[in-house]
């Protein structure tokens, strides 16, 4: 999570904006979305009459529309506690560095034993309506030796999984690429 709110708008941004705000604006590109997910975070919307907790992966319903109610506002976000072995690992990919809108940004939850994949999150954003898993890749990918070679088969998956647009930022070619070769950066850095 530091890793990605270090390269999260300019300093400006940094110190007025708020993860509230992120996540309630609901946008496909939201940098924060992907790594929240790949850490089960939930979201807490208060109102007058009480308190409610949704998971962040169904908090957001699509384009820029969330499970929040006129009357609710976003109090916190609860991120459970990892067991050690969990492997988070968060990426952006822009035409800067940073001070940047996202093009795509993915977040990968990873669990292994003795070298086989026993879970696995891949959330991608900038590929879809909305911050979307990677489900056709990540159901590949549990049961299987984490190598070079499987993580190829899954990332063509993910190649094809999504359908994203071609706007000011990139053309869906790009994405999809960059979308696929996050997973095989992942890989190699985890490996």
């Amino acid at each position: 999570l530091h890793s990605m709110l270090n390269v999260f708008g300019s300093r400006q941004i940094r110190r007025l904006a708020t993860l509230g705000g992120n996540i309630g604006s609901a946008s496909p590109i939201g940098d924060t979305l992907p790594v929240l997910m790949a850490y089960h975070a939930n979201v807490i919307l208060k109102n007058l009459n009480g308190e409610r907790s949704i998971p962040l992966n169904e908090f957001i319903t699509g384009y820029r529309q969330t499970q929040m109610q006129a009357d609710e506002i976003i109090t916190g976000i609860q991120i459970p506690k990892l067991p050690s072995t969990t492997i988070v690992s968060s990426y952006k990919v822009s035409k800067r560095k940073d001070l940047d809108i996202s093009t795509v940004s993915a977040a990968f939850r990873l669990n292994l034993n003795d070298g086989i994949v026993s879970e696995i999150q891949m959330s991608y954003g900038g590929m879809a309506e909305k911050t979307k898993q990677a489900i056709k890749a990540e159901e590949f990918l549990v049961g299987k030796i984490w190598s070079r070679e499987t993580i190829e088969e899954a990332a063509e998956l993910i190649y094809h999984e999504f359908t994203p647009l071609t706007d000011a930022r990139s053309g869906a070619e790009f994405r999809r690429i960059a979308a696929k070769n996050l997973l095989i950066k992942f890989w190699s850095e985890n490996n």
